[in-house]
This record gives structure tokens, sequence and C-alpha cells, in this order.
């Protein structure tokens, strides 16, 4: 099955590739001969710690039961800050592991040869850049999985009421629910939207970790000099630590979602009036840059953003279309490292 998902796979991206064969032994080399199963016992007690975590935050930090109106969506609550969370740092080690792509290369004396080879430099941007599949792969598992199981729950969940339960939703929403739109017209459109939220955030982190790994790429070829491309760097990943938080913040406020709102952190934001343009483009923030696109796997929540926000149906729309965004920048900044790596000014 491996190999037939290779197959698919560009030669730079294929692990039997001389490129990729060489920086996937060097890291592992650079771990030591027992390093993977520590990693991977850490791994699994980082998650432990998030899954206590998140039932805390979903039972209110342990004052009251969790209460849920649908079968099966406490698994939900439990889980969806702690994966928040893990895919939040996945994005931060993509980026930071690819910023000094460059660096690394010139202080290991091999950048030189690289430049001199024949599309050495070109293979080895892109080659890094796919490692950071590689590198990540237990936590994009552990992602899809998780939505998986939410795709199945929110499935089970549209069967609740009789097989009404996506009527309810759309009813008094705007447009689908609203003249001159008709019930037999909007259940359509709205199972498709449904759907298109759905696969929005089944390949949400896929696309946020080839557009931050090919961002940190490209940045790597600006760097110059160790100092201050070590500053550089450092300023940059916190930046984006920071337009992460941001978008967290901002997100779970206009959602409504704890531990933000029940802590008081989300009135900190001023009220967001679910009528503005500000509100919209609030929950569209949280589930692009945030990572709260696992809101369009949980039915209640995905109600709750239709009802209290003007076209709001249309926000998973349009999260599946920043998704693709994501995936044809990261083709380009791959691109564009390529041709700046090769310039003789990089030599």
């Amino acid at each position: 099955m491996f190999e037939q998902l290779y197959r698919q796979l560009p030669d730079f991206a294929r692990p039997d590739h001389p490129v990729m064969r060489y920086l996937l032994l060097r890291e592992g080399r650079r771990g030591g001969p027992g390093s993977r199963p520590l990693r991977i016992l850490a791994f699994l007690f980082i998650i432990g710690i998030l899954l206590i975590l998140g039932y805390f935050i979903a039972s209110d930090f342990g004052r009251g039961a969790i209460e849920t109106s649908l079968p099966l969506d406490a698994v939900f609550l439990v889980l969806y800050w702690p994966l928040v969370f893990l895919q939040v740092l996945m994005r931060l080690i993509a980026f930071a592991s690819t910023i000094g792509t460059i660096g690394a290369e010139v202080r290991t004396g091999t950048w030189d040869t690289l430049k001199i080879t024949t599309d050495g430099a070109t293979l080895t941007m892109k080659a890094r850049w796919a490692s950071a599949f590689y590198r990540m792969w237990f936590i994009l598992m552990v992602l899809v999985i998780a939505r998986a199981i939410f795709i199945v729950v929110s499935l089970y969940n549209l069967y609740q009421y009789q097989g009404h339960y996506l009527d309810l939703l759309l009813s008094g929403t705007v447009p689908l629910g609203q003249p001159p739109i008709t019930e037999n017209t909007a259940l359509p459109l709205g199972i498709v939207v449904v759907a298109l939220g759905m696969t929005a955030a089944v390949i949400a982190p896929f696309t946020a970790l080839a557009f931050d790994a090919g961002l940190g790429m490209l940045i790597s070829t600006f760097a110059r000099g160790r100092l201050a491309g070590a500053l550089g760097q450092f300023m940059l990943i916190l930046a984006r630590i920071l337009l992460t938080g941001w978008a967290l913040w901002v997100g779970a406020a206009a959602l409504s979602l704890s531990p933000f709102v029940r802590t008081g952190l989300g009135g900190a934001l001023g009220p967001l009036d679910p009528q503005p343009a500000s509100g919209w483009l609030g929950v569209f923030f949280g589930l692009a840059e945030g990572d709260l696109g696992l809101t369009l796997l949980h039915l209640p929540h995905v109600g709750r953003m239709w009802a209290d926000y003007d076209y709001g149906i249309l926000i998973g729309v349009a999260a599946l279309g920043y998704g693709l965004l994501q995936a044809a920048l990261a083709n380009f900044m791959i691109w564009w490292a390529g041709r700046r790596a090769t310039r003789p000014e990089r030599l």
C-alpha cells in the first residue's frame, strides 16, 4: 500500500530518492540510535497531558459534567483543544525546521558542493521541504485519525431528530434558510456545504504544513550572515507564534469557544456583532490561521456559526478555498526558493 502511495509522489519526495534518503539518514544519525523510541514516548506523554487538559477544558475546568445535546459529542469536546494545540505545534516546528535550511548546509560545509552540482541546490530545497512531512508523520497520523472519528460522529448525528437535524441547522440561516430558497433546494445545498467544510478540515493539516514549511524554506534564502540570520529567524518564529496566537484568540472569541470566553478573555476583544463583516472575518481568521478548522466537523458548532453570522454557511467553503490557496502558494514558494538558491550571489 505504501509503495502505491509513494509512486504518486514527485521523485524528490520519495524516500528512495538519493537526496531524500541522505536527508532522512542524516536526521536519524543526528538523533542517535535509540532516540526514535524516546521521541515516541515523549510524544505519547505530551498527548496524555493534552488529553487531561482537554477534559478539564470541556468540563469547565472540573466545575461540572460535560453536557452534550447529541450522542458522542463529548469525544469532540474533550479532543478539540488538544488537537488544536497539536496542529499549532506541528506548524511551528515545520516553520522553524526549514527557516534555517541554507544556514544549516553552510555550517556543515555541503552548500558549496550542492551549488556546483547539477540541480543539487534545487533538489535539496525541495527534498528538505518534503522531509517535513516525514518528520511530522506521527502528528499527521493522529490529526487525520481524529478527523476521521469526528466525521463518523457527525454523520451519525445527522440521523438525529428522525433525519431532520440538517434541516434544523439550516432553518432561519442566511441565505439558505430564507425565501426565495425552498427547503427542497436548501437541503441539497446544505449537504454540499457540509461536505466541503469537512473536506477543508481534513486537508487543513497537510496544506498548513506545506505552506509553513515552504514559507520557512523561502525565508531561508534571504538570510545573510550567521548572526543576522539567527536573529532574523528568531524574530520570524516569534512573529509566527504571535500571529497564530492572535488568530486563536480572535477565532475562539468569535465562535464563543472555551476556554477563552469562559475565562473572560473573549471579552477583551470587545463585542463581535454577528451582522458586520468583522465577525464573519474573525471566524474565518480563526479557522484559517488559528487552526480551529475542527469546528467544521462538529455540527452544533457549525449550526451556531451559520445562525450567528449572515452567510456563515459560506465560511467552510472559504476555508476550503484558503486550504487550496495554501497548497498553491507552497508550490510557488518552493519554486521561488529553488530559483533564489541557485543564483550566483548565494555562493
